[in-house]
């Protein structure tokens, strides 16, 4: 062999172990990346890193801070409802989040600096006529190289996640739903199961249908639609599958009115691969016409449904208020989970609610495991919540009228909860309402209807609680000075991470609820953290905050907080990768010293 030849292999050596060896030391661990809205397909919100943890949370340090560009669109009658809603997503080192004016933003992980940004032409917008005139992005989703994310006006977008080149668009999935008199708007990530995408539109009491529907991820067909409430005008077998639930037949639920609408499925849905099963929470009823006049329970509104993602057919629901006057829906998620029971494992949903209850069903079939826990202070003027069989359901909202409502209808939990290791971390609002009467538009018409209000005379905080799953005892609590509505709560590195709407991030011990280390973001809290690894290995804490409807409303910024270069644990290099370095190191030193021999002796020749 020639000393060329034995060049090219050593040089090819070198660079193999190097590459190998490369790869085992900086590569991005499994749980590096945060691809879903709630970390996972279960909505457990639990990232199982370690480098953060609670014994080094309290030196987390400002890394870089993106300024989100001012909305470029003046949409008359229209506005973000919230501030930067957007869990954002960490995958391969890019952070990706939404703007509530639909802008699609991925930076670099290290530095903050854009990698692309994509706008959605929000212009185009009021010339569809079921848009409800409403616009946020509240959560995205990654799966396989792709990013999806559904715009206000219900169309749903695919990027590629590292050039942000559009692969396709499914256009205004909310146009043509049978039955809709009302308006949607989009804001929600799909899931995926399979090969399907599966979607859904909000509508609160705009007067939409509530639906989920499923589209083949190839073709972008639609596969199957499922409805939560009739259609307008009604539809006089609906409670036909009734008995798939925990609520009995009622003969012509809903009644016949055109107001039908609501119950859209607008909180994150879970699937779980193993059994096919989706999950997903229904919203409330329209709230703003009589209730009188939609008698019955009004099924799927409320509730907790498992349906077939193949095919989209009801396997159970889980009503937890019939004939909902006081729009405490389930709301923003629900969780998929295993705990613990006297030794066996099962699989639970776990539905925090509005109503300030948690229900615990088995998620095979539905039924609660105990009965559901109550939290939060105690609640007044709330006359169906929980009531079940037992509920009014010829109720109008008449009887509340002039009355403190606790809690009110933007009280209760408005979060995501987290979950880990059978404890159920879930903030609740300590917040009342207030309901009055007079002319309101409802589905392009003027009616006398009904108005929710805070009520600014009532105390305003809120609560975390951390609660067994197993047993529903509470571990502990910590209370909060301020509201808190839409940043889910994270648990990582034994550490609980909740932001309350003043922009305060608490960090917490798991364990005890101690307070680590509080950080005043100086903007709304209204999302997530999450955390993530940087391209080189490093953890860090993702934060969005500010903008929305306060008086001043801002942009928001999006920030990053690590510990410092001297305290951070290395970027998941183990004894295991160090002896691989070490070999390789030995392997190449071999090679080049018979080389130089073979060369030595060539030259004595």
């Amino acid at each position: 062999m020639s000393h060329g030849r034995h060049l090219v292999l050593v040089v090819t050596v070198i660079l193999v172990l190097s590459q190998s060896s490369y790869e085992k030391a900086y590569a991005q661990s499994g749980n590096a990346n945060w691809p879903y809205p709630a970390y996972d397909s279960s909505n457990t919100n639990f990232d199982p890193q370690t480098q953060i943890n609670n014994n080094n949370v309290a030196q987390l340090q400002l890394s870089w801070v993106y300024q989100v560009p001012v909305n470029p669109f003046h949409i008359a009658g229209a506005a973000p409802a919230l501030g930067i809603e957007t869990t954002p997503l960490v995958v391969n080192g890019i952070v990706y989040f939404a703007t509530p004016y639909n802008r699609l933003i991925a930076l670099n992980s290290g530095t903050g600096g854009v990698v692309w940004y994509y706008q959605v032409n929000m212009s185009e917008f009021s010339s569809k006529p079921w848009w409800a005139s409403a616009y946020i992005v509240s959560s995205i989703l990654y799966n396989n190289g792709t990013i999806y994310m559904m715009a206000s006006d219900t169309s749903l977008y695919a990027f590629d996640g590292i050039t942000g080149q559009v692969k396709f668009v499914i256009p205004d999935t909310g146009k043509s739903i049978p039955g809709n008199t009302g308006y949607y708007y989009g804001e929600k990530a799909p899931l995926i199961y399979k090969n399907l995408l599966i979607v859904r539109a909000s509508t609160t009491d705009y007067g939409g249908r509530g639906y989920v529907a499923a589209y083949d991820l190839t073709t972008q067909k639609l596969m199957w639609s499922w409805y939560s409430v009739p259609p307008a005008g009604g539809q006089p077998n609906w409670d036909s599958n009734s008995s798939l639930g925990n609520v009995q037949a009622y003969q012509s639920d809903w009644g016949t009115t055109n107001y039908i609408g609501g119950g859209a499925a607008w909180g994150l849905m879970a699937v779980d691969n193993s059994t096919g099963v989706l999950y997903f929470s229904t919203g409330h009823p329209s709230g703003l016409y009589d209730a009188a006049l939609r008698p019955g329970p009004n099924l799927y509104s409320d509730s907790v449904v498992a349906l077939d993602a193949a095919t989209g057919k009801m396997i159970w629901y889980y009503q937890i208020n019939s004939h909902d006057v006081t729009e405490h829906e389930g709301g923003w998620s629900i969780s998929l989970a295993q705990v613990n029971f006297g030794g066996t494992t099962k699989k639970v949903i776990v539905q925090a609610a509005k109503n300030n209850y948690i229900y615990v069903l088995d998620a095979a079939s539905g039924k609660p495991l105990y009965d559901p826990i109550k939290i939060g202070p105690q609640s007044s003027n709330n006359p169906n919540d929980n009531a079940g069989s037992n509920s009014n359901l010829t109720l109008s909202q008449k009887v509340m009228v002039g009355n403190r409502i606790c809690p009110g209808p933007d009280g209760g939990v408005e979060m995501s909860p987290a979950i880990h290791d059978g404890v159920l971390f879930v903030v609740t609002q300590n917040a009342c309402g207030l309901m009055t009467t007079g002319p309101v538009t409802y589905k392009a018409q003027t009616i006398n209807g009904y108005i929710y209000n805070g009520d600014p005379s009532a105390p305003q905080n809120s609560t975390l609680y951390a609660i067994s799953l197993s047993s529903g005892q509470r571990n502990w609590k910590f209370e909060m000075p301020f509201r808190y509505q839409g940043s889910s709560a994270v648990v990582s590195g034994g550490v609980v991470y909740v932001i309350d709407r003043s922009g305060v991030l608490y960090a917490l011990d798991e364990q005890s609820g101690n307070v680590l280390k509080s950080i005043n973001l100086g903007g709304l809290g209204a999302a997530g953290i999450s955390l993530g690894e940087t391209l080189r290995g490093e953890e860090a804490l993702f934060v969005p905050a500010g903008g929305g409807d306060l008086p001043s409303p801002t942009p928001g910024v999006v920030l990053a907080f690590a510990l410092p270069a001297n305290t951070a644990p290395p970027p998941g290099i183990s004894i295991e990768e160090i002896t691989s370095i070490a070999l390789g190191v030995v392997v190449i030193v071999m090679a080049l010293y018979i080389i130089a021999k073979r060369g030595a002796r060539r030259g004595a020749v």
